[in-house]
Parts: C-alpha cells; sequence; structure tokens
C-alpha cells in the first residue's frame, strides 16, 4: 500500500465557520494530494508544512489542524485556481480573509489519506482497498455536514458509486476562456444527492479545468441563482 501514513484529512477548512454558514458548500474531489506533506519530490513526508497543529495521535489536535488548514500554508496551487473562484461566484470561500460570507469545506470522496503514487497511478487493487474504507467514511461525513450544494469534479466511475437519480444540464459554456468557439461546449450537469444540489464538472488537471477563472465565476454564479430556486 502507497499511503502517506502521517494523519487522515477527513476534510480541508474551517468547519465550525461552515456550520454557521446559511448556504453550506462543499467540494469533492478523490483523496489528498502528496503535496498537503512535501513541497516537491524528494522532500521528506511531514504534517508540519500544512498542519503545524497536529500532535501525532492526538485528536483534538487533529480536528484543530484540518479546521486551522485555510489559515496556516494550504496547497494554494491546487485550490485556489481549481474550486475556489467557483465558490467566489457563490459568495462562498475556504478562507476567512476574502470577504465572503460563506464558508465552504473540501472532502474526497475515494480515502482521506494522501498516497504515493498519486492515485491515477496506483494498482487498482490498492485504490479499491481506499475506497472500500473511504467512500462509507465520506458518506457518514456528508451526512454530518449537512451540506446544501455540493460541487463535485470526479471521473465518472466515481460518480456512479453515488447512486444518484437521473442528471441534467445546468448550464454550458460554448468558449473557451479567452472567447473561442469550442468544437464541443463544456457541459456542467446537476442532480440531487440525497437533499443536496449535486454539481458536476470534469476535472483537467484541476477541477473544472477546461473553464477559465471567469467562467468559473459565471458558474458559480449561475449555481447560486439555480440553488435559490429549488
Amino acid at each position: 500500500m502507497s499511503v502517506i501514513n502521517i494523519l487522515p484529512i477527513k476534510w480541508f477548512g474551517d468547519r465550525e465557520a461552515y456550520m454557521c454558514s446559511e448556504v453550506k458548500i462543499i467540494t469533492v474531489g478523490l483523496n489528498p494530494s502528496d503535496k498537503e506533506f512535501r513541497e516537491k519530490d524528494g522532500d521528506p513526508f511531514t504534517s508540519q508544512l500544512r498542519f503545524p497543529d497536529y500532535i501525532n495521535g492526538n485528536n483534538a489536535s487533529l480536528e484543530k489542524a484540518l479546521n486551522n488548514y485555510f489559515k496556516k500554508t494550504p496547497y494554494r496551487q491546487w485550490f485556489n485556481t481549481g474550486f475556489e473562484p467557483i465558490l467566489n461566484g457563490m459568495g462562498a470561500s475556504y478562507y476567512s480573509t476574502n470577504g465572503y460570507s460563506l464558508r465552504a469545506l473540501h472532502t474526497d470522496i475515494c480515502s482521506p489519506w494522501a498516497t504515493n503514487p498519486t492515485w491515477s497511478k496506483l494498482p487498482v487493487s490498492e485504490q479499491k482497498k481506499l475506497i472500500s474504507t473511504g467512500f462509507p467514511e465520506w458518506q457518514d461525513l456528508v451526512d454530518e455536514l449537512e451540506p446544501d450544494i455540493i460541487l463535485f469534479s470526479i471521473p465518472q466511475k466515481y460518480v456512479k458509486m453515488l447512486n444518484i437519480g437521473p442528471f441534467d444540464d445546468l448550464c454550458s459554456f460554448p468558449t473557451t476562456k479567452d472567447g473561442q468557439i469550442r468544437k464541443k461546449p463544456v457541459i456542467i450537469q446537476k442532480g440531487m444527492y440525497g437533499k443536496s444540489l449535486a454539481v458536476f464538472g470534469r476535472t483537467w488537471s484541476i477541477p473544472f479545468g477546461s473553464l477559465g477563472k471567469e467562467q468559473k465565476k459565471e458558474l458559480g454564479n449561475k449555481i447560486i441563482s439555480y440553488y435559490g430556486t429549488i
């Protein structure tokens, strides 16, 4: 098994502020990056890079470290270019310093454990072993969090684990971020996961990676506007 056995990242962000938000929003990836524990390949893995509040084996310190993630040294390259612009378009943010009233959390559907090599390079047998415990844990966490909106940017085969009913289109983006006409428009889909509005978009290096920053903000506006109608 290729688990980086330092700490499970059950969520990223200020859970208390999230629970107090008027609209509760979570984002979903597959599993944490190894960049949570080292800046570059070859560096030793450590919790002190992004989770300095964590004391090995201490559950209270683990929750504190997870809640303080975006107040310390988060993996900004991934979060800030991935989900954050969509959240901003919804009036939300992972960060308390960005001026948005809604606080979002990030979660991972397959496993709370980072791996080396990364998820896509793991043998299928190892992926399945991690999913066998990670996915039920994610479901339990979502039951506790009771989100109003969930943003998914994961491959279709993992969406199928959710047993969501029929999807339909929320909106489409026929142009690139530079205004060029695409061969195929980017389609954003929606469905319901329990009582939560579930929104789905493709990952392309980063979440919803086929969209530019301003397009992501526009998407956020569309999502929150649609949520207000249901």
